[in-house]
Formats: structure tokens, C-alpha cells, sequence
């Protein structure tokens, strides 16, 4: 198994057009939190925010040279040491193998010693149960829930938020390698 992160700015053209059909589907969007169809040009104005945006970067991961989701990061602040992360996949074939986990493991690993960062967080749609329980299992705490915080389908749901240390991660990341790895094997 060989997993990629490629930043998005750094790939071909035709594949940074691709990215909007991947977030447009229905399996993504129904776990972002805007889930309306994203147009061609608000699509070209992102990436054009991307190039200049320093608090944000989004990747392709390649799974076997196949492109399969993405992995963001968010809110960077460097004198904090502190970062906000999402991702998804769009290969429902990758779903089932576990590479889910893979990502996960792998992006900890990056955000905690390639980019020095302390803290990583995220937010999850309080009915993403499953993910909420996948990023507990890498040891992310549950740090609060923001109640009724958006909008999906005409009804407020709820957010939960969730954050790992660094040293929280070093000290499962053996534990958690060996799973990772019986998972996609």
C-alpha cells in the first residue's frame, strides 16, 4: 500500500478541476457543511484562494497512485502550533479497505513531526457518528459539542469538536500502526 498527500496546487490543471466534481458528491457532501452543488467559478476562485492563503492547505491523497479523497488543514496558526483538519474520500472502493485509517495515521504523522505542529483539530456533524468514534480510536477527545451550529436539509444539527496533542498521538502511534496495518492487508 503506498499512500500520497500532493498538495492541490502543485497538480495538473485537469486534476484540480476534477477535485469539484469529488466534493459535489452526494456521499461528500452530505458530511460538509455546505452541502449545495459548488459552480466552476466559485470553484476557480477557492484554488486562486489557496495560492495566497497561508492558514489553509488541501491535498489529494493517492492511494496506490489513484487519486481517492483529500485531506485539508485549516485555521493554521504557526505561533500556537496549532491546526484544524478535514478529509473525505470519494473512491467507495477505498472506503472498505480501511484506507480511511491509513489517512489518518499517516496525515497525524505528518501534521505532529513534518510540520511541527502541537495540537490538530477537527469538527464532525454530531450524526457522523462513525467518524466521531474513528478519530476517539486515534486519540482525539471530545472537547465540547457546538449545539444546533448549521444548517443542513432545513434542520440545526449539532457539531462535535474534537483535538489530539502531540503527545497524545507519539504515545498511541504504535499501538495504533499495528491496527492500521491488519486493516489494510
Amino acid at each position: 500500500m503506498r499512500l500520497e498527500f500532493k498538495n492541490i496546487l502543485d497538480c495538473p490543471d485537469d486534476l484540480k478541476l476534477k477535485v469539484r466534481e469529488w466534493r459535489n458528491l452526494e456521499d461528500v457532501r452530505k458530511y460538509m457543511y455546505t452541502d449545495r452543488i459548488i459552480e466552476h467559478d466559485e470553484h476557480i476562485k477557492w484554488l486562486d484562494t489557496l495560492a495566497t492563503n497561508e492558514k489553509n492547505r488541501f491535498f489529494i491523497v493517492f492511494f496506490d497512485d489513484k487519486p481517492i479523497g483529500a485531506v485539508s488543514l485549516n485555521n493554521i496558526n504557526l505561533d500556537f502550533k496549532t491546526t484544524d483538519w478535514a478529509f473525505y474520500i470519494f473512491d467507495e472502493s477505498a472506503r472498505k479497505k480501511g484506507v480511511g485509517a491509513a489517512i489518518e495515521m499517516y496525515f497525524l504523522d505528518y501534521v505532529f513531526t513534518e510540520c511541527g505542529f502541537e495540537k490538530l483539530n477537527c469538527e464532525v456533524i454530531a450524526s457522523n457518528e462513525a467518524v466521531v468514534k474513528m478519530h476517539q480510536k486515534f486519540g482525539f477527545k471530545i472537547e465540547g459539542v457546538r449545539r444546533k451550529n448549521i444548517l443542513k436539509n432545513d434542520e440545526r444539527i449539532d457539531v462535535v469538536l474534537l483535538g489530539i496533542l502531540k503527545n497524545e498521538w507519539l504515545e498511541n502511534r504504535v499501538n495504533i500502526e499495528k491496527i492500521v496495518l491488519r486493516l489494510v492487508s
